[in-house]
């Protein structure tokens, strides 16, 4: 997600830049949490990683089933 499709969400218009980016840094985060959480819950196995190049020049891991 982008920081003008997060803008684009009903009262979310009105964040900096800067709020927005933080906002969507939290949101990746606590998606991977949610996502690794169900993998150990249901007992799906991850053995490769790939890495995804942000903006800012930070590597965040996608993580998949092979």
């Amino acid at each position: 997600m982008t920081i003008n499709e997060l803008k684009a969400y009903p009262n979310c218009d009105h964040y900096t830049d800067e709020q927005a980016e933080n906002i969507l840094r939290t949101l990746d985060k606590i998606s991977g949490i949610l996502f690794d959480y169900t993998c150990q819950q249901y007992g799906i196995v991850i053995d490769n990683k790939i890495g995804v190049q942000v903006n800012n020049n930070q590597i965040n891991t996608l993580k998949i089933a092979a």
